[in-house]
């Protein structure tokens, strides 16, 4: 075989291995069949209702805490709040976790200088000797990693003191205190009960839900792209409401033809042509009328037509009245 055929017979597979171009999507659905329509707009319909599901439910992943609490140790109390999953970005950001801290002090100190205090420190070892250093830190210092609350009034029986912190993704330890304002390493002697939240997967769970909400609307698109490509196959000279609607307020040109003519009766060489009679109410004695003025020239059903002094007949359709005179219709 010659290097020609070879060359022509390699041309139809390279041009059969083209890929579809994305602007060649609209031609192909036109190409479409009303089962292949059907069935494209089941799936389309059916991934809304997916995506819708997995979005909510990443939106519920995001929005759950995880709550916790906190076991006295000694005057103060503790807990590990061992690995928080976030992203391990240093420094305050949009990554952070929140955590919410609710101190409910049920036997504070008698001393008018206590305070609650609240430390989160990031440490993967909550009982080290370096937990007293990091502390001291906190309270001279606080930083991003090393953090640090004091409550601004004297503790009250059973009230409520909320702290609230953000934090990096990691080893987080807590502790709570009643100290001294004055001096915050005095721990004083004192109960209290400790309740947590925190919210770790918000950050990597939000993004999913976005992702999923967005491939929810492009299925939507989809999906109704589909359903007109169904109702023009099903219901080809169905009209759309916004078309009948225009339709009905627009109305005719003229008077309805079952009530009267559109143009002027017709007319014979001499005059209007002779009638059987009317079909509604005897025909009422015509006036004279001056050469300039217009007459009322009858039509069926008790409909009147006026003829202008030129020979022209006016559009509108008259009716006459009880006491004989001509009054435009009305519907």
């Amino acid at each position: 075989m010659s290097d020609e055929e070879n060359v022509a017979e390699a041309e139809p597979e390279t041009t059969e291995s083209v890929p579809v171009l994305d602007e060649d999507r609209d031609e192909l659905m036109k190409d479409m069949t009303l089962e292949e329509r059907q069935e494209a707009l089941k799936r389309s319909r059916w991934n809304v209702f997916l995506y819708l599901g997995l979005a909510a439910l990443m939106f519920g992943f995001a929005l759950f805490p995880f709550p916790f609490t906190a076991e006295p140790v000694g005057n103060s109390y503790e807990q590990d709040l061992g690995f928080v999953w976030g992203a391990p970005l240093d420094g305050e950001d949009f990554t952070d976790v929140p955590i919410e801290i609710e101190v409910t002090a049920t036997n504070p100190p008698a001393n008018p200088d206590a305070r609650i205090a609240v430390y989160l420190i990031n440490s993967d070892d909550c009982t080290s000797n370096d937990i007293l250093e990091l502390k001291r830190d906190a309270r001279v210092d606080p930083s991003h990693d090393n953090q640090f609350q004091l409550s601004s009034n004297v503790p009250i029986v059973d009230e409520v003191v909320t702290f609230e912190f953000n934090v990096d993704g990691g080893g987080q330890c807590l502790f709570a205190e009643y100290v001294d304002k004055d001096d915050t390493s005095d721990i004083l002697i004192g109960g209290m009960d400790i309740d947590g939240s925190m919210w770790p997967n918000q950050i990597w769970a939000g993004i999913f839900a976005i992702l999923f909400l967005s491939l929810s609307g492009f299925a939507f698109i989809g999906a109704q792209k589909h359903g007109a490509g169904v109702k023009a196959l099903t219901e080809p000279g169905k009209k759309s409401t916004e078309e009948e609607v225009l339709e009905q307020t627009a109305g005719p040109s003229g008077p309805p033809p079952s009530k009267g003519p559109s143009g002027p009766p017709q007319a014979g060489p001499s005059g209007p042509p002779e009638t059987s009679g009317p079909a509604g109410p005897p025909e009422p004695h015509m006036p004279e009328a001056a050469s300039d003025e217009p007459t009322f020239e009858p039509a069926d059903n008790g409909y009147f037509f006026r003829k202008m002094a030129d020979g022209s007949y006016d559009q509108t359709v008259f009716v006459q009245a009880e006491d004989g005179s001509y009054v435009p219709y009305e519907e």
